[in-house]
């Protein structure tokens, strides 16, 4: 399920099923600020590869990054 947090301000998130899940940076999305959260054992990281690729502008080679080395 998405989420969204307020710029300089905590935010909270419950993962509750196994995998990896892709967060951005809304306004630094295209110049690659993206992150990966593993959550127990990554089973989904060939989708979430997949997906990826229709990931913009730098952010899709800082994922594929992350994703190679959550296999």
């Amino acid at each position: 399920t998405p989420f969204v947090g307020k710029m300089s301000e905590q935010i909270d998130v419950t993962f509750k099923e196994n995998g990896v899940y892709g967060v951005h940076c809304k306004p630094h999305y295209g110049m690659g600020m993206v992150a990966l959260v593993v959550v127990g054992e990554p089973g989904n990281v060939d989708a979430a590869t997949a997906a990826a690729a229709k990931t913009p502008g730098k952010a899709r080679q800082v994922l594929a990054d992350l994703l190679a080395k959550a296999k």
